[in-house]
């Protein structure tokens, strides 16, 4: 059974005749009156009672046109599906996004503007530092993610520019630093600072240390954060400084204070990082709307 003899069987139903199906399918009569005989010696039983006045449904055949009726506008509904799929407007999407990012306001407009963009597409944001989802993105196991200073010469993996971040001074709001901080960061060399362990972001942690010994300064690392939060919250409980990226301003305790400072003057990139191999319409739809300004895109500050 084949879909051209549903079709087939449709149209004489709809019809009441056979003649008048075969010239709306603009097929000659012999051949449509053997597909419909050709359906009913597959299904074993009459679909048609014949007269000379037409055709008519058996009770089988009210049946199966209900039946088929239905499978032909999941048919097409699912070929229509396909299609906008192919074209980015449907489908689903897993992508991986550091906590640190999760409140920037950049990111949190571009996802609202692909929301109304592409309603169909079902997405899925995963909480993952940078190397963890490099590594899922690799196995497949998310589509893309929000990834700041990655390997350029991985070329497993592809990335388009989302936005740029520097780094600020993270201070208790307690500290004598708070209202004014130090002319320059080597002043720190003694006061304790917050860190986090290098196997969590290898790439980021030698960033950060670079800038520091650039600086001349060598932290004094007394305590350690498992993560950006941790991080910022053990700031907030005075238990020492850091310097953090300037995405968190957006989820920063009140406790704690940012400051720019004239050291720390390099920027980097957050990309939106996908398999370099990887056909994906909906995903490059995505990808488009999240590198892309939109007209009333507030500058985050």
């Amino acid at each position: 059974m084949e879909i051209r003899h549903l079709r087939y069987f449709t149209a004489v139903a709809e019809q009441g005749s056979v003649a008048a199906a075969a010239r709306k399918l603009n097929i000659v009569q012999p051949a449509l009156s053997r597909q419909i005989h050709d359906l009913e010696e597959q299904l074993g039983t009459p679909l048609f009672e014949r007269s000379v006045r037409g055709v008519q449904l058996t009770s089988a055949g009210r049946q199966f046109l209900r039946d088929t009726t239905k499978l032909l506008a999941d048919l097409d509904a699912a070929r229509e599906r396909a299609l906008r799929a192919a074209a980015g407007l449907e489908g689903s999407l897993r992508i991986g996004i550091s906590p640190n990012h999760t409140w920037h306001p950049l990111i949190l407009q571009r996802l609202r503007r692909f929301q109304r963009a592409y309603p169909n597409v079902a997405l899925m944001l995963e909480s993952s530092l940078s190397p963890q989802q490099l590594s899922h993105i690799k196995e497949g196991r998310i589509d893309g993610g929000f990834v700041a200073l990655r390997d350029p010469g991985d070329t497993e993996l592809a990335g388009v520019k989302v936005l740029s971040s520097g780094l600020l001074l993270a201070v208790p709001s307690h500290s004598p630093y708070a209202r004014k901080p130090p002319l320059r960061l080597r002043d720190l060399k003694d006061e304790p600072c917050v860190w986090f362990p290098r196997e969590r972001s290898p790439v980021y942690h030698d960033y950060l240390i670079h800038q520091c010994q650039r600086a001349g300064l060598s932290p004094r690392l007394v305590q350690i954060g498992a993560d950006v939060a941790t991080t910022l919250g053990m700031v907030a409980a005075g238990m020492g400084y850091s310097i953090v990226s300037e995405v968190s301003r957006y989820n920063s305790p009140k406790e704690v204070v940012l400051h720019p400072h004239r050291d720390l003057p390099d920027v980097y990139d957050v990309e939106l990082v996908m398999r370099a191999d990887v056909d994906h319409p909906v995903l490059a739809a995505f990808a488009r709307v999240m590198s892309t300004a939109g007209p009333r895109e507030a500058k985050p500050g």
